[in-house]
Formats: structure tokens, sequence, C-alpha cells
């Protein structure tokens, strides 16, 4: 009875000790984030991370006698500076830069002018990352934004300059390979 009682204290520390070396993920991860957006994660150190990504979109729309279309891309860049790690729990504060342009078209029985746009973002958010694996992690912020958009249109030759600012949230998972 008593060499079952020491191999399963041997097990148990043994595997405790194995837990706490596999929460620690690796130095790159692949995101997936909503508002949509694909990128990675690159850990400099355990306190900062760059956070880059990239979105993207495609409309197409039929009717009886026009077709339209509008496409978008977009990047950003997080830096994630943690502040608090506890358990599998991390805090952060992050600024973001994102860029995006789109364009968009038709085609009739007349000719329709296209337009075209371009839009720059500063924000800042506060968040939280949990790993319950050293394979995954999941993130939500919330933060504030400003955005500033030109768009060009064909059909009139001027520019629509916007300004927008008001708060942001995003969620998303972590992959580490």
């Amino acid at each position: 009875m008593r060499k079952w009682r020491s191999a399963a204290c041997l097990l148990f520390v043994l595997t405790a000790s194995g837990t706490a070396s596999a929460q620690d993920h690796g130095p790159v991860g692949v995101t997936m984030a909503f508002p949509a957006a694909i990128g990675v994660i690159f850990h400099a150190t355990d306190k900062v991370a760059v956070r880059p990504e990239f979105t993207f979109n495609h409309n197409s729309t039929e009717l009886t006698t026009l077709d339209a279309t509008s496409w978008s891309v977009g990047t950003g860049v997080s830096a994630l500076f943690y502040l608090h790690t506890q358990d599998r729990v991390q805090t952060y504060i992050s600024p973001r830069f994102s860029y995006t342009h789109g364009e968009s078209s038709a085609v009739g029985p007349t000719s329709v002018p296209g337009s075209s746009s371009n839009g720059t973002g500063f924000s800042g958010s506060f968040g939280a990352q949990y790993s319950p694996s050293a394979k995954f992690s999941v993130f939500g912020e919330i933060g504030v934004g400003y955005t500033s958009s030109k768009n060009k249109s064909e059909l009139t030759s001027s520019d629509l300059t916007s300004k927008s600012w008001g708060t942001r949230a995003g969620v998303g998972v972590i992959f580490y390979p």
C-alpha cells in the first residue's frame, strides 16, 4: 500500500509540474477575431506582444439592369503591453493603428461611375487574455477609437471626408502551433 501512495504522489508531482510548464505558450500564434480579422501574434517578451491583422470583404449585387460590386482590404496592428498575470489570465492595454482601402463600381446599360475610399484609425483598448492550455487562448477587449476616411466619387469628382470616434470592442482566439 505504501508503494502505491509513493507512486501516486510521484505521479501527481510530475503531472502538476508538467501542467505548469504546459501553460507557457510559444512566441508566435495565429489569431482569429471578431470583428472579422485574421492575423498573428508575436510575443517579443513576457510583457510585450505585437498583433498584426488582415481583413477583406467583397460584395456583389445583381439587379435587373445593374450589376454592382465593391471590395475592401484592411490591415491593423496592435501592441499589447501586459499589466498583470494571475492564474491563466493576463490583462493588457493596447494601442492600435488600422488602414483600409475600398472600391466600388457598377455596370449597367449606361456608364455608372465608381468610387474609392481610404481610411485610417487609431484606438486604445483594455483587454484580458485567458489561456486554458499552452496551445489555445481567448481574448476580449474594449476601448475608444478615432477614424478618418476619405471617399472619392467619380460621379461628382469630389472628395467626401468623414471623421468619427466612439467605442470599440473585440473578441478572438489564438492558436499556438
